[in-house]
């Protein structure tokens, strides 16, 4: 059986590791995307079943990359977890919220809420 697939949408090299190895010790495919690709392009590419992304990225937005994917009718219910270091206003929040996109606060979460919210959001996509 292949292996599900988690994609990590994150600029720091050292943190999107860690992401990597949290996501393979649950048992599933982690895949780094490369921030000078093609978002959309990626994902048709990689099809994952979830998507761990930071909002603060070199040259990128998370919010438009989100946009991006919640306007794609084919990936737009691919669920999505957002770990970010930056300090989200009631607008931030509100947008995540529409979308369902539950958020963590790098520094302030310990790793076994990471690694609970990678089972919660992949077994979101099996529904």
């Amino acid at each position: 059986m292949k292996k599900k697939t988690v994609l990590i949408v994150e600029d720091s090299p050292g943190f999107s590791e860690l992401m990597k190895y949290v996501v393979e010790d649950e048992g599933y495919r982690g895949v780094v995307f490369p921030l000078e690709e093609n978002f959309i392009h990626w994902v048709d590419k990689e099809k994952p079943s979830a998507i761990i992304m930071d909002l603060a990225l070199n040259r990128l937005s998370g919010f438009d990359l989100i946009r991006e994917i919640k306007a794609n009718t084919k990936h737009k219910n691919i669920p999505i977890i957002v770990i970010t270091g930056r300090d989200l206003d009631v607008k931030d929040i509100t947008e995540l919220k529409i979308h369902g996109i539950p958020y963590l606060r790098k520094g302030r979460v310990d790793m076994h809420e990471i690694h609970q919210a990678i089972r919660n959001i992949v077994d979101k996509s099996e529904k």
